[in-house]
């Protein structure tokens, strides 16, 4: 099942990063719920402790719903809120530490109270939507790989990625060979591999590589119309 649950991982990665590969949240989500194995009730409960850590938050800060979810829209972390708030990042650690505690899911890992000060710190000074756009800077970067190793705008391999064609297909109407451009997107992948991801061999690159180019989204997106569910 791990194996399995790995090759969907790296087929969701892999469509994701296409240029205008249209899969943005949904990949996101699928490779959440595969990295972590977490279905049903057992994703509930993660789900469940951080509501419990945001209301926590919130009685700290002393801060409503609205002015949260607004502040966060605007990439504020809690520790910029809570500074706009004149409370002591200190003293937020240790509220989101508490809340993480008395909320641990029944069978989770036990963990160290430095551990959990560490979690707390990193909750508080997340900057919302920094990962996504990291994300969105390695779609681009890879669209940029393509489109140069084809000899095309990034805009036309967009257009052409809409209407259902492969990179590998317009390569071909390009007069460029399916390898070179493969060869490419390895080393795209290789350069834009994200911090703490796991370090892939050769073979499993070209295998992912493969799969971007021969890839062709149709027209209305993977669900849309026209779309085939895999």
């Amino acid at each position: 099942m791990k194996i399995r649950n790995r090759k969907l991982t790296s087929l969701v990665l892999a469509g994701s990063i296409l240029a205008g590969g249209g899969m943005g949240v949904t990949a996101s989500s699928a490779l959440a719920a595969h990295g972590t194995g977490a279905t049903g009730a057992k994703a509930a409960k993660p789900v469940a402790a951080k509501g419990a850590v945001m209301t926590a938050v919130k009685t700290l800060l002393d801060v409503d719903n609205a002015a949260l979810k607004a502040a966060r829209q605007s990439g504020t972390s809690l520790t910029v809120l809570a500074k706009q708030k004149g409370v002591d990042r200190a003293d937020l650690v240790s509220t989101i530490a508490a809340a993480l505690k008395a909320n641990r899911p029944a069978n989770a890992p036990a963990r160290t109270d430095a551990q959990i000060t560490a979690r707390a710190e990193k909750m508080a000074d997340h900057v919302p939507g920094q990962r996504a756009g990291k994300a969105r800077a390695g779609r681009a970067a890879m669209g940029t790989a393509i489109a140069a190793a084809i000899g095309v705008t990034t805009d036309e391999l967009k257009a052409a990625r809409k209407a259902g064609t492969s990179p590998a297909a317009l390569a071909q109407q390009k007069g460029v060979a399916r390898d070179s451009l493969v060869a490419a997107v390895v080393a795209a992948l290789k350069a834009n591999k994200p911090a703490g991801a796991p370090t892939r061999t050769d073979a499993q690159l070209t295998q992912m590589a493969e799969r971007i180019v021969d890839n062709a989204r149709p027209a209305h997106g993977p669900r849309g119309r026209g779309g085939a569910r895999r």
